[in-house]
């Protein structure tokens, strides 16, 4: 099954995103990973045509990604921008009803944050987080490693070494990466929030209450991990379940992004969790 690509103008931002699916069935909104050329396709490329043989499907580049606006709000954290731009894309597609989300490494963090805010639970009908911890437990490797990019395509292909076990398609997602990659602002919408404040210019920001605030959301929670990752600590799950203990667990003899190397056993592992969740709302 292929998917088609839209551009829509969503708050004033262009937003280009992926549809596949049925357009009667459920949603499911991918989000994809924050690394260096990010895009839908190149995240969920792979898994994108099975997830759309029971759901619609909604993919959508991130502001400051792919084909969306390379824009960024700095005054507040990157998740929570993002978060009200996918919202409002669901808006402007008049999807109403609470949808089923799946992201992958940032973009699971960027849903599991959202998914805290009493505003927007409503939205989701559960989360799927692939290796996105919601922002802490980053390892030491991850720091050191995947926040500098020099443009070439052998950068690329150590970053996804990190990233993405070996797989046929390596070589084509080094090259799409690398493409979304040269689009005009997209390298400094991902370097912008890192930018070196002077020390008399920085404020404290409110102390975080993350992961403690996901429980008690009502929102069924999945978080997938790849027990090969070492660019997130190893016990991310279980701190975030010591604080929200109705959130579920699976891991994955992968890497960080089983969805893009391992698509086939990432969807049977989310689909009878999504297949569930279903069920119990009926």
């Amino acid at each position: 099954m292929t998917s088609n690509a839209h551009t829509l103008e969503v708050n004033g931002f262009v937003t280009r995103y992926l549809t596949a699916g049925p357009s009667d069935a459920p949603v499911v909104l991918l989000v994809h990973d924050g690394a260096w050329g990010a895009s839908a396709e190149v995240t969920w490329g792979e898994m994108m045509p099975l997830v759309a043989r029971r759901y619609r499907v909604i993919a959508p580049d991130m502001l400051g990604f792919g084909g969306s606006a390379k824009a960024v709000q700095l005054d507040q954290s990157p998740y929570e921008f993002r978060a009200r731009h996918l919202l409002a894309l669901l808006d402007a597609l008049e999807i109403d009803r609470p949808v089923h989300t799946i992201g992958n490494s940032f973009g699971g963090s960027v849903l599991l944050q959202a998914q805290t805010s009493p505003r927007w639970a409503p939205r989701f009908a559960s989360v799927t987080s692939i290796s996105g911890t919601g922002g802490p437990w980053r390892s030491a490797r991850a720091l050191s490693e995947l926040g500098h990019f020099d443009g070439t395509a052998e950068d690329m292909r150590r970053i996804l070494e990190l990233v993405i076990d070996p797989y046929e398609g390596m070589e084509q997602q080094i090259a799409d990466r690398l493409q979304w990659a040269a689009q005009p602002g997209h390298y400094a919408s991902v370097v912008a929030p890192h930018t070196a404040v002077p020390e008399t210019l920085r404020t404290e920001r409110p102390p975080s209450t993350y992961p403690a605030d996901l429980d008690g959301t009502g929102v069924p929670t999945l978080l997938v991990y790849g027990s090969r990752d070492d660019l997130v600590e190893p016990d991310w799950m279980e701190r975030i379940v010591k604080e929200a203990p109705e959130v579920r667990t699976a891991t994955l003899d992968t890497m960080h992004s089983p969805n893009i190397s391992h698509p086939d056993l990432t969807w049977a592992t989310i689909e009878p969790f999504l297949a569930e969740v279903e069920a119990a709302a009926r």
